[in-house]
């Protein structure tokens, strides 16, 4: 069911910082269905996707925080929806593992699974750069590649032309590059073709 109200950043974060239950339908219509994308992607189990989204919010039900933006809040869940889909692929390997020292036997390693979870390692390890970019990069970063905003909403939401989003987005990678080949991690560098 679709929530009737919208909010306005500043009382949607208060609200939340309040732990007021009503606000939850709203948060859910406007959040899950991003994270069990999110989700899917690294688990590639839509019920499991969907488990953690919801999972997700309603841990920041239980314990409501108080964030500084809506921009902090989508990170929190976010991070939440990814640390939980990358604990689901661990605990699978460590099952297949385990089924592995059971029986004897060598079962053959599912390597679309290991694959997706080497990928999802090298994918936390930029998420980890990224959040150490400057400002204005992060955001832009965030918005078009985590958020998956169109140019032009992206460049709405932060007030700013499409020539400076444009600007700002190649800065981003550049620095975002160099901080992967500073820390030896030029190996991540073919990811960022995706950006």
């Amino acid at each position: 069911m679709p929530a009737s109200s919208t909010y306005n950043g500043n009382e949607l974060l208060a609200r939340i910082a309040q732990g007021d239950a009503a606000i939850y339908p709203y948060l859910h219509d406007t959040y899950y269905n991003s994270l069990v994308y999110f989700s899917l992607s690294i688990t590639q189990d839509q019920q499991q996707a969907e488990d953690i989204a919801l999972d997700a919010l309603v841990k920041l039900w239980q314990a409501p925080a108080r964030f500084e933006s809506i921009g902090k809040l989508r990170s929190y869940l976010f991070t939440l929806a990814r640390n939980a889909s990358l604990n689901y692929l661990k605990h699978l390997r460590v099952r297949q593992r385990t089924a592995q020292e059971l029986s004897g036997t060598e079962i053959p390693v599912d390597a679309q699974l290991e694959s997706l979870v080497v990928e999802s390692d090298l994918m936390r390890l930029i998420y980890r750069e990224v959040a150490g970019l400057p400002e204005p990069y992060r955001q832009v970063i965030s918005l078009l590649y985590i958020e998956d905003l169109p140019s032009a909403e992206a460049a709405e939401r932060l007030g700013i032309s499409m020539e400076n989003l444009r600007q700002r987005k190649g800065r981003a990678i550049k620095e975002l590059k160099n901080k992967l080949l500073r820390k030896g991690l030029g190996d991540l560098l073919p990811l960022l073709l995706f950006l």
